[in-house]
């Protein structure tokens, strides 16, 4: 313990509403989420003091009042209240492990969804590998995928955006492809389409850099800036992919989604350079996908942006480029901190917000880093349901400390599937 850890320790008869604690226990022997908090209530400072520690550490700088002065008489034998308090405490250790095992169910729904997007994404790959050979089945099973999707989402009350691991290999193409068709479809359906638009624009989605398998190989893996040349032959992958589309019969709003996914609200896009109106609806919707995922997930690691950041930029520096219709739906939806986000709490505990919930975009559920818990048991936190903790700023991932790094283990490559809530 160091000479300033000494100089801050206390008993725990000093403690008193509005000292910022650390409990230096295990964070299996108190009830609490966090092993350090601000004490809130009379009730918070009552359970401390039922715990049985002789003494505790305070943080001045974090503190709203000083701690009581020492008190130099013995401890008095326990009283009818502070048994009491002791039977209390027992009561609430016992909801600290109904909260663990609701967090064990936790990791099995993240277990149950990361299965079902390794299984779309296992499709995703075979129809970007048939559809030359075998354009009808191609598209076939892109309508079976996409259809099975909107059904499941359509019938769940509260739809859940949660990030994946990462990649499992260089595939970039087709989770690319599902990134953007299942955030376009998650759009399609809070902004409350019907039905057979959100499929459409799943179809779209998973088709619509079809066109890049005819780029050039080293135009497509550069690791610098594109020249003039190279950038003007990767940009025909739009018209690349509309000849495709058009060969293998797919419909004129498909057609125009796939040949339009470029374009910009304010003209600024390609290959047409079409203004506003004259983009198809659709098209815009996933034009704002299709950006935030390649914001994210840059051909090169080290150029991704994190999706705090990619959002901030996207509304700061590029909005006159989106339908803002579409644009702030999707803001409102993924929250100002979407899922793979790295956040610090108003505590002083960093997390990695892994699912966000529509209904409540600013309140997401972030798994948290404390080096007294096993990273395996790691504490899963909704905020919805911590009213007094909330988020306070985001980091870059170089920002982290190595073991928090570890810890958390935020993802290279930045996946988005849903939860609809139904077993599978």
């Amino acid at each position: 313990m160091s000479a300033s850890e000494n100089e801050h320790r206390i008993s725990v008869d000093q403690l008193r509403v509005g000292v910022y604690v650390y409990l230096d226990v295990g964070w299996m022997e108190h009830p609490f989420n966090f092993n350090n908090f601000k004490i809130k209530t009379e009730d918070q400072l009552q359970t401390i003091r039922s715990l049985g520690l002789a003494s505790v550490r305070w943080a001045p700088s974090l503190s709203d009042v000083k701690p009581l002065p020492k008190s130099e008489q013995p401890p008095a034998a326990p009283t009818a209240e502070e048994l009491a308090r002791q039977a209390e405490l027992a009561a609430l250790m016992a909801a600290k492990q109904q909260r663990i095992r609701q967090m064990a169910e936790h990791r099995e729904k993240i277990e149950r969804v990361e299965r079902a997007f390794a299984n779309a994404a296992g499709v995703i790959k075979g129809i970007n590998k048939t559809i030359y050979s075998q354009p009808q089945q191609a598209l076939s099973d892109t309508t079976e995928l996409i259809g099975g999707i909107v059904d499941e989402m359509l019938a769940a009350p509260d739809l859940a955006i949660q990030v994946m691991g990462d990649k499992p290999g260089n595939e970039d193409v087709y989770l690319h492809s599902l990134n953007v068709a299942v955030l376009a479809m998650v759009l399609g359906k809070e902004m409350s389409m019907p039905a057979e638009l959100v499929k459409m624009v799943g179809m779209a989605a998973v088709f619509h850099d079809i066109g890049l398998n005819d780029i050039p190989e080293n135009i497509m893996r550069k690791a610098g800036p594109l020249s003039k040349f190279e950038r003007e032959a990767r940009e025909l992958h739009c018209q690349y992919g509309l000849d495709l589309a058009k060969k293998i019969g797919l419909s004129n709003v498909l057609c125009n989604i796939i040949h339009q996914h470029h374009e910009a609200y304010d003209g600024s896009g390609y290959p047409k350079k079409l203004v506003a109106e004259a983009i198809d609806p659709l098209a815009r919707l996933v034009a704002v996908i299709n950006t935030y995922d390649n914001l994210c997930n840059a051909p090169h690691i080290a150029h991704s942006l994190t999706p705090h950041e990619a959002l901030s930029q996207m509304f700061a520096q590029q909005r006159s480029r989106f339908d803002p219709r579409f644009l702030q739906a999707f803001i409102k939806f993924m929250g100002v901190y979407p899922p793979g986000t790295i956040v610090g709490l108003s505590n002083d505990v960093i997390g990695l917000v892994i699912r966000v919930n529509a209904a409540r975009p600013l309140k997401p559920t972030v798994i948290t880093y404390d080096a007294g818990v096993p990273k395996s048991e790691a504490m899963m936190l909704d905020l919805n349901e911590e009213g007094d903790v909330h988020i306070s700023k985001a980091y870059r991932p170089s920002q982290l400390p190595a073991a928090v790094y570890e810890y958390l283990a935020p993802r290279k490559r930045v996946n988005y599937y849903f939860d609809g809530g139904k077993p599978t």
